[in-house]
């Protein structure tokens, strides 16, 4: 039985006398009391093979620990059966409080995220389930943390690996998928359309804007060089004159002139 002995860096080790923890020994020189306390064999007496030493039981690791709850079986607020791969990061932070604060701290540890990943996935649907998953792990670390801290431990990050559901409900949400892309495309395209037609009702808005304005100031100068009268003449014949131009320019089409042609270009009239 060793008493004295060196405690590696990120590890401990408990000392107990008569079966009760006397103290708790860090990293560096570490001793007990011959034959009255001993150190503490977790591997031995609580089955802790992840949280120790890999050769020695006695040293309890208080770094940073991961555990892979594997894939569990949940159901979501809409009834889909989802597998849910969760994995914990944790570290102790009193190891007497470990030890001895639960009966057995992996396992205890487990359940109650376990517990709470149901609780929250019931909550929600399968589509808030994926779109949520960070949210979801944070609240799982918010649920536990009062409770967790009573065990000497302390939970950094609880991650969703992976939701999995069966074939058919993959499936169907496949389609739904695809059907959200092709509305949204078709949105997307029909927008696009009212936007052109809107741009070109505005371009041709200002340019018949535009065009009047011309005109306008046109007749304005034409009034003044004739008259107000021979103006609207002038622009009657322009007008005329501009439709025949239209008609004979058409192939296959008759132009009929009207018998009083003469009257229509005479602008003294």
């Amino acid at each position: 039985m060793d008493f004295i002995r060196t405690i590696p860096q990120g590890h401990e080790s408990i000392v107990v006398m008569f079966g009760k923890p006397v103290k708790k020994c860090r990293s560096g020189l570490a001793m007990c009391i011959p034959f009255i306390q001993h150190f503490y064999n977790v591997n031995e007496e609580r089955g802790w093979k992840h949280t120790c030493h890999a050769s020695d039981g006695t040293l309890i690791e208080i770094t940073e620990q991961i555990s892979d709850l594997n894939e569990v079986p949940f159901i979501t607020k809409d009834g889909v059966n989802v597998n849910v791969d969760v994995v914990c990061y944790w570290r102790i932070n009193d190891v007497i409080k470990a030890v001895y604060a639960v009966d057995h701290l992996h396992r205890s540890l487990k359940e109650k995220i376990l517990a709470e990943v149901r609780i929250l996935v019931g909550e929600r649907t399968l589509q808030q389930l994926l779109s949520d998953r960070s949210t979801l792990s944070q609240g799982i670390v918010t649920k536990i943390a009062g409770e967790v801290a009573k065990w000497g431990i302390s939970v950094t990050s609880v991650d969703i690996q992976t939701i999995e559901m069966d074939e058919a409900v993959e499936a169907a949400m496949l389609q739904e998928m695809e059907a959200e892309r092709k509305a949204r495309a078709i949105k997307l395209e029909t927008q696009g359309r009212v936007e052109a037609i809107q741009m070109e009702a505005e371009a041709q808005c200002k340019a018949l804007m535009i065009k009047a304005e011309a005109q306008k100031a046109y007749v304005e100068e034409l009034a003044d060089i004739v008259s107000p009268k021979g103006a609207l003449k002038i622009l009657l014949s322009q007008q005329a004159l501009d439709g025949y131009k239209v008609i004979s320019e058409t192939k296959g089409a008759k132009v009929y002139l009207p018998s009083n042609m003469t009257g229509v270009l005479n602008i003294k009239n």
